[in-house]
């Protein structure tokens, strides 16, 4: 009787053990998943604050190429008939059609940080993990659109130099030189024409991946406002 009340003594306790490190385990397991939660969280909170910059850097190079788009035509539109308008008009739009671009400055380093990590297993949403992985690798686009762009740039800048000249140091709202005045000849040469041409169709481009990428950003943000929320209902 005693032998069978130590075995059944040794087995409860052995079972108290068993449950001791098992429930011991689940608690560490669980806090470090709630550890990485929380780490997921905050990047996903920095991906947030990124893509509030961002969307200020696309309305702000939205306008500025929406504004060298109008130079272009209106260069295109009178090449043939400058002489009926002021020198410093044809200054203006000649400087914007010419040399008019933006630099966007991705910043990819918390989506990779979050990916590198494997933390990004951790978002519930496959919508946001797709819109995240695709958000970066498009954005390529737009950076070599402004190379592009400023390939262009060079092409006219003998021509630039040479025929257009600052009045002041006077700038728009978005802190672009306006004040120029034309000092060449009426006939603008057809290399110059062509150049103007292809750069706007870049500029247009930009203009149209512009918009999508404000879309894209606005629907990412709500994608990760969601996945936060969810985490603490």
């Amino acid at each position: 009787m005693k032998t069978k009340t130590l075995v059944i003594r040794y087995v409860l306790e052995f079972v108290v053990i068993i449950l001791g490190v098992s429930i011991s385990f689940y608690i560490e397991k669980q806090n470090a998943l709630k550890y990485k939660e929380t780490i997921k969280n905050q990047s996903l909170n920095r991906i947030l604050n990124n893509s509030k910059i961002d969307s200020l850097d696309f309305e702000y190079n939205l306008e500025a190429h929406q504004n060298f788009i109008k130079s272009c035509y209106w260069v295109l539109k009178n090449k043939n008939n400058l002489s009926a308008f002021s020198r410093d008009s044809i200054g203006y739009h000649f400087g914007f059609a010419i040399d008019g671009n933006t630099f966007f400055v991705d910043n990819p380093e918390e989506y990779r940080g979050l990916k590198n990590s494997g933390l990004i297993e951790l978002i519930e949403n496959d919508s946001l993990v797709s819109a995240l992985q695709n958000k970066h690798a498009q954005r390529i686009v737009i950076t070599k659109m402004e190379e592009f762009i400023a390939d262009h740039i060079k092409n006219n800048s003998l021509y630039l130099y040479g025929n257009i000249r600052f009045i002041s140091e006077k700038k728009n709202t978005q802190g672009y030189a306006i004040d120029r005045t034309y000092t060449g000849d009426f006939t603008i040469p057809q290399v110059v024409i062509q150049n103007i041409e292809q750069k706007l169709r870049f500029h247009q481009y930009y203009v149209d991946q512009t918009k999508y990428e404000l879309r894209r950003n606005a629907y990412i943000k709500k994608l990760i406002k969601k996945e936060i929320a969810d985490q603490y209902q």
